[in-house]
């Protein structure tokens, strides 16, 4: 295995830690930004790990890993979102470890197989400018959007974008029967959603129905929704919906092919720990899910993790089903 790392190269994002030999280091997949990663690398070393990462996008990290299946040169993927990790486990491409932070994690944010283990998390929001909406005529829920007074004030992007895929997911999760099928209702549903909607499929298509004036509801992950505000120059209020927000959590798990498991074992315990997670919410405003990192924060991340309820789904359920309502949305309903 690390024969064929050591072919791993520079322009493929490998960032390296200062070691000698690739052989030895442990290598992570991350989609993380570069940043973010170079935060984590540099926190790593100071703590003893040995660590290379490939860094890519969400989508070709994903792909990256079911064709090296056979021949995996990961030891450990971090950072990839509920439906990719699901579908990587799901592959089995994934060994089970506790981490030794793992007991005090709330039980949403960890696999029945002991697997896949989440560690930081962002909400998929509905917000809304409150310089043009007063709050009691804004929507109380997803299933709100559809009503008639909210036709043309709101923006459902491309169906490629992670954050759409994310809250049609959550809209979706709402009307499945018990064999965990769509029902009609939910179809229909979904056809009046898009229907009283701005559609869009590229961002300045996205950023100029709010420049106009018509989009005033902003569904969109929350960071976005910060950003978004500064650049348009809108006065925004997140909605604590009923039925809860869809929230994207990003986990960690260890390779099955791995030939370097206790290396892996340790910087998963540690990566995970209360210090590192309160030390990155610090840095760069994330919101920790395990309760212990998420006290060490900043007040102003504690509040942000309190503005929404998060809407309970069954991730390892939808990512396999996901490609195909995605389909349907294409064919049959934009």
């Amino acid at each position: 295995m690390h024969q064929i790392k050591r072919l791993l190269t520079l322009a493929a994002v490998l960032i390296a830690v200062t070691s000698p030999a690739l052989a030895n280091s442990l290598v992570v997949y991350s989609p993380q930004g570069e940043e973010n990663v170079q935060w984590i690398i540099d926190q790593a070393k100071a703590a003893g790990h040995d660590v290379q990462f490939l860094r890519a996008p969400g989508g070709e990290l994903f792909d990256r890993l079911v064709a090296e299946k056979n021949n995996p040169q990961a030891d450990v993927v971090l950072g990839m979102v509920d439906t990719s990790m699901a579908l990587l486990k799901k592959n089995g491409l994934f060994q089970p470890y506790t981490p030794a932070w793992a007991a005090d994690l709330p039980a949403q944010y960890k696999d029945k197989e002991g697997i896949v283990y989440k560690f930081w998390s962002t909400p998929v929001v509905i917000a809304y400018d409150s310089d043009k909406l007063a709050a009691e005529r804004a929507p109380k829920s997803w299933l709100d959007l559809t009503r008639g007074e909210y036709k043309g004030k709101y923006v459902i992007g491309n169906t490629a974008w992670q954050t759409t895929r994310v809250y049609l997911a959550g809209i979706l999760a709402r009307f499945l029967d018990d064999k965990g099928e769509v029902t009609q209702a939910g179809w229909d549903f979904l056809g009046a959603f898009y229907a009283n909607a701005i559609v869009v499929d590229d961002a300045d298509a996205r950023k100029e129905a709010f420049k106009s004036g018509g989009a005033i509801i902003n569904l969109n992950w929350f960071g976005g929704v910060i950003k978004d505000a500064k650049e348009l120059g809108m006065q925004v209020k997140v909605i604590d919906p009923e039925g809860g927000t869809p929230v994207i959590s990003e986990g960690v798990a260890i390779m099955a092919g791995t030939d370097q498991l206790e290396q892996a074992k340790a910087f998963v315990d540690w990566f995970g720990s209360a210090d590192v997670m309160a030390g990155y919410a610090k840095k760069f405003g994330q919101v920790p899910v395990l309760p212990a990192a998420l006290a060490k924060s900043p007040p102003e991340v504690q509040a942000n993790a309190e503005l929404v309820k998060a809407q309970p789904i069954d991730w390892d359920a939808v990512a396999p089903k996901l490609d195909g309502w995605l389909q349907k949305i294409e064919l049959e309903i934009r």
